[in-house]
This record gives C-alpha cells, structure tokens and sequence, in this order.
C-alpha cells in the first residue's frame, strides 16, 4: 500500500532562517478564501430522494427548509431505529453532516434498517439519554427535539431554562467550553451544579434543625440518583426509603445493565450503609461502565468506518488530502477519529487538477473554471490573495454510481464539470445539477489509470477529460493529471518547484522536495522554503524571485556540486534582498572547481571555497577583481567582506587586498608583499 505524505505546505518553525518583518505570507488570506467558498448544501432531487426513502412525499414548505431543518422533518416521520439514530446524530454534528446524510446518509441508514443491521442505534442512545438525565435533574422536561440537539445547543438551552443558579453559572462555562468539556458538563457537571444548588438552599434555612437539613439533603441525593434512568424525582419519589430507591432504580434501568446489576447487589445486602452508598456514588459508576462499554464499542466501529474511508480514498485515486487526514486521525486516536467524522472528512474534498511535468509538459496548468468556461491555465504569477479557488473542486461520490466521482464547484454547490452536447461536439462545462439520471451519468468521471509520476486519467463515459490545443478542458484521448493541493497558485517559485522537483510526483507518496512555509511577499521580491523528505522540517534551500526575473534557490549546508561553506547564510547575514538584491544566477562552481559562487541583482557577489570561507564581493571593488581574473588571479579568493575604511573601503583577497577610495572612484590593487 502506499504510503500516505504530507503534500500540505507545512508551516514549520524548527529553522535557523527568520522572515524578515517586512515580508508578509503569499497565502495568508484565510479570509478571502473563506468568504468565496460555500459549503455544500443538498439539491432539491437529493431531498425528495431522501423523503421518498422513508416513503415521505414533502411539502413545498419541507422542500425549503434548511438542511439541518429538513432532518429533523424526516426525523419526525421515520420508524427505522437506524434512520432515526442516524438522523439524530447527523442533527447533532455540523450543519455538513446534515447535507451528507440527506445526500447519502439516509440512503446507508435505511439499508441498514432493511438488514436489521445496528450501527448507530446505541450511540445516539446512549448520547440522548445522558441529555434526557443532564435535563431532569435540572428541572427541565426532556422533550425530545430537546434532547438531539448538538452538546452546545443543548447546554445553551439549560442556560436559559434552569432555574439554579450554579447550573446556570456551570452551564454557561461549558457552553464557551471546547466538546470534551461541553460532554463532561453533561454527564456530571450539570448534577453536581445542581446538588450545589441543593445545598446553598439548604443552608440558606436558618431556622430549620440538622435533622431537617440532612433528610433534604438525603432526599436530594435519592432525587439525583433516580435521574440516572431518566425517572423524574417527584416528592412522593424521594420520599421513599432507600431501599426502595434502588428498587425504582433496577426497574428502570436496561435489563442486562450495569446499572440494574447493581442495584440489585446493592439490594441484596442488609447494611444500610451499602443503599447509601449506591445512592451517592454506585449508580453513577455503574451507568458509566454502560456509557463506556457503547462508547468502546462505537470507538471500534468508528476507526473501521474511518479505515473503509481512507481505504477507498487510496484505492480511488483522487483524494489524498481525504486518505491522508483518515489516516492521522486513525494514528491519533478516539477524539480525532470523532472528529474526523464529525467534520474532517468534509473538510477534505478539495483538490486541485494541474497537467503533469511528463514529456516537455509544463506543470501548474490547473483544470479551473473561468468566466469563458473551464480551461487548463496557470493563474497569476501574482496572485492576489484568495486566488486559487476557481481550481479548486470538491471530489465527491459520482452522481451515477459507486466507484467513480464527480467534481462540484466549491463556489457553486450543485454545480458540477460534466459533459453536454452543443449539437457539434461533446463540451464539458461546469452546470447546475437538474437530479436527472442523464445528468448523473454525464457528471461522472471514473478513474481508469494511476500511474506514479504520471498522475491520473478520468474518463466520462467512452472519453477522457483533456487539455485540448487551444487551453480548453475537452474530451479526447488518454490524458494524465496531477492530483494537488486545493487553492493552487501558479507564482514563478511554485511552477519552478512543480516542474524541476516533482518528476516522480504521486500524491500519496511522501515527496523528494516539499514547501515548508507558505511564499513570503517583501514588494516585488516573492521568496519560499523548500524542506527535502531526508530531513523534514530543516530549510533544504529557499528559492527567490523578483518581478521580471527568474527564480533562483540558494541552498543551506555546503551543496553537492563543488561543496564548500554556506552561501545562503552569509547572503542573510549581510540582509539578504534588500541589501544585495536577489540572486540573478543558481549557484554555480567557480573556475577552479573548488568552490560556488552566486551573482546578485545588487551588483554583488558570494564566492565560497573551503580554504577562504564564503565572502561577499561588491561594486567598484568586485569590478577589478574579476577584470583580473576573479579567483584565477593572484589576489585569489575573498577572504572578507568588504569593510569601511577611512576614505573608502577594503576587501582582502588571499594573496592581496582591494581599496576602494571614496573622492576618486578608483578601486587600488595591493598584492601581498
């Protein structure tokens, strides 16, 4: 099997390099982007198709519900225990998890229910009855669209709803909180709040004996204590005896659980102290060894749920960024499997589509859709920020069937690349879904071919999708394409990296030479850090570019070709761009083989041989160096950089030495005596 890389620009701070404060990131516009994505939303067939799976036919108004509204709705009506669970948590989660059950979550969840198969019954179980238990014993009625709503949803109603004044505060806590907090204040937190508020009341009656106190405070524990499962803690409820407490306890526990074993241990002893003790703290115990053992059995299900995901993403072709985000989450563990398909799966279906570097081809070319319709183009050499998204496309499960996939337009949900007739030829175009099986077919594209390096096919029906001569994505032949990061940008550096670094490129395959920052903007100078798969997260070389120019790296350590001292580091000692302006040649070996050396726009140079160090040559002074020779005349190698002196300045050479006279403008040479 493959293995799965970090094609992501990785922003890395482990680097003895700094960004100087006058730069700014390249793709530091999370906002821009944000705000021209959409998120997916289900098409009007996708919810009459999901209505007619429960043999519901919708009204007008049900049709213009929100997603997130529109499962309820089914939720109302449906009988399957799979349907209904499935609903519950999806109604639960992000308003994406609501789009993708009415799109293909309802359709797995009735099957299931046919098979008689269980898979979500006793997590939404286990997730309702704790709200219904976290509501009673705060005194609010579990209705039950009450208690299906999401953690934060629910904790905001007990804010409003509550009367106690330390549940209140609790659940106001929990509602900024992050989810693990927001599951504990659930569980445990609204009940020792409210046994808080218990007490304060209790305290708060001077005149009432201790005798008083400690029965309203026993039968506050019994009233706890009953919530558990789920039985409400009226006065004539508390008022009974302890034994009896856990009598009404088993009876309204699960047969076969935890709880109703306990209880009736508890009431097989004939020490008081045993009733108590379940009272206060055995039944809570025992109701979260039921919670673990669904949870334990869920965290199972879930890491093969997430398995068959990541599996089909590899197996597909097309989704790295989806296999690669399965697969962390898999390492990682329960929390990040949940949230992996709470959200993560959703977040991860954009790719970008760019012709490959293979046979004189040029890479970063991108399948993207334009206002004269989708063409295979490079984007600006600039790119303004937020540029990108017209090539970016969600992979998503093909509209005609399992094993192939469709292309929707991040910006457009329901618009998807496929393929039309304009009466002389077959076009693709990006267009709305009409919930037609035509449509369907013709938005399918399937992947015949992964070939490493290559990249991948992707055929509609009997033809591929292609770059055709004039720049227009069309069908013809067998035409490979690169499967890469969503929100592409086509700087100079990134072309420069696609096409002289990626001959072997394979999405799912860690790469040789890898962004490590994102590209760093300083006026007209655009540089970025390149890390190599050897020694991830240490700066390999930073390539620059100015406008009008060329892209030119200069590389960390002392090279391969002619090895000696570090350039780049003597390059950002002396301030780098600003002060020498960028390099204008690739490091390239000096005359004699025994070094490298670097011209730069400012009119300077780097040389660097190992018996002289790595110096910095300038103007007037580097002028008559290199009219002598450079390093083949006597002077030699530099063995400074060049320094003030009083009327002008100095460089020494090996054999020699160069002043510089300010009032003359005549640079002297003075040979070693």
């Amino acid at each position: 099997m493959r293995a799965l890389a970090v094609l992501a620009v990785a922003v890395v701070t482990a680097s003895a390099f700094t960004v100087p404060v006058t730069a700014t990131a390249a793709s530091a516009a999370p906002a821009a982007t944000a705000a021209a994505e959409v998120p997916p939303v289900a098409s009007e067939s996708e919810k009459l198709r999901a209505a007619r799976t429960l043999g519901i036919v919708p009204t007008d108004a049900m049709m213009l519900l929100r997603d997130k509204e529109f499962v309820i709705a089914l939720w109302r009506q449906a009988t399957g225990p799979e349907v209904r669970a499935s609903a519950q948590l999806a109604f639960a989660g992000p308003e994406l998890a609501c789009t993708e059950w009415i799109k293909s979550g309802i359709l797995s969840a009735n099957e299931r229910d046919q098979a008689q198969q269980m898979r979500d019954a006793e997590a939404a179980r286990v997730a309702r009855e704790a709200k219904e238990q976290a509501a009673i014993v705060v005194g609010i009625a579990p209705e039950s669209e009450l208690v299906i709503q999401s953690d934060r949803d629910f904790i905001y109603q007990i804010t409003q709803r509550a009367a106690g004044a330390r549940v209140k505060a609790a659940a106001l806590v929990a509602f900024g909180a992050p989810a693990a907090a927001q599951k504990e204040f659930i569980a445990n937190g609204a009940r020792a709040a409210h046994a808080q508020d218990q007490q304060d009341a209790i305290d708060a009656k001077t005149q009432a004996t201790e005798a008083e106190k400690a029965r309203e405070a026993a039968e506050g524990a019994r009233g706890r204590a009953v919530t558990v499962v789920r039985v409400v803690p009226t006065p004539e409820i508390v008022s009974l005896p302890d034994d009896d407490i856990l009598r009404v306890i088993a009876d309204g526990a699960r047969p076969g659980s935890e709880i109703e074993k306990a209880a009736v241990t508890a009431l097989r002893s004939r020490v008081r102290a045993d009733w108590k003790r379940f009272i206060d703290t055995g039944v809570y115990e025992a109701n979260w060894r039921d919670v673990a053992a669904v949870l334990a059995q869920k965290a199972e299900t879930d890491r093969a749920l997430v398995d068959e995901i990541r599996h089909k993403a590899v197996v597909g072709g097309i989704q790295p960024r989806l296999a690669r985000a399965a697969e962390r989450a898999l390492a990682e563990g329960v929390a990040a499997v949940q949230a992996f398909l709470d959200q993560g799966q959703y977040e991860t279906l954009t790719q970008s589509f760019s012709r490959n570097a293979i046979n004189g081809n040029i890479a970063g070319q991108y399948l993207r859709e334009t206002a004269d319709g989708v063409v295979v183009k490079p984007g600006s050499a600039e790119p303004a920020p937020g540029e990108g998204l017209d090539a970016t496309w969600r992979v998503v499960a093909g509209q005609a069937g399992e094993g192939c996939f469709s292309l929707e337009s991040p910006a457009k949900p329901n618009h998807y690349l496929a393929r039309y007739y304009d009466g002389k030829k077959t076009q693709v175009a990006v267009l709305p879904t009409d919930g037609t099986v035509d449509f369907g077919w013709n938005a399918t594209w399937c992947v015949d071919n992964i070939l490493p390096g290559a990249g991948v096919t992707l055929r509609g029906g009997a033809d591929f999708l292609t770059r055709q001569a004039d720049g227009r994505a069309g069908l013809g032949v067998e035409f490979y394409w690169w499967v890469t990061e969503p929100l592409p940008d086509s700087t100079e550096i990134t072309v420069n990296w696609l096409n002289k670094y990626l001959p072997d490129y394979d999405p799912y395959t860690d790469l040789l030479v890898s962004p490590l920052r994102p590209e760093q903007i300083d006026g007209a100078v655009r540089y970025r850090d390149f890390q190599r798969r050897s020694a991830p997260g240490q700066v390999a070389f930073r390539s620059y570019w100015s406008r009008g120019g060329a892209v030119h790296p200069l590389t960390t350590g002392r090279g391969t070709a002619c090895a000696s001292p570090e350039i780049l580091a003597v390059y950002l000692r002396l301030g780098g761009h600003p002060v020498l302006g960028v390099p204008v040649t690739d490091e390239a070996c000096t005359s004699d083989k025994a070094g490298r050396f670097v011209n730069f726009a400012g009119g300077g140079s780097i040389y660097s041989v190992d018996r002289a160090g790595a110096h910095a040559v300038f103007g007037a002074i580097r002028t008559k160096w290199l009219s002598l020779g450079g390093e083949k005349s006597t002077l030699g190698y530099p063995t400074s950089d060049e320094v003030a002196i009083p009327g002008g300045r100095r460089s020494t050479f090996e054999r020699g030495r160069i002043d510089y006279d300010t009032a003359t403008g005549v640079a002297t040479v003075y040979p070693a005596s």
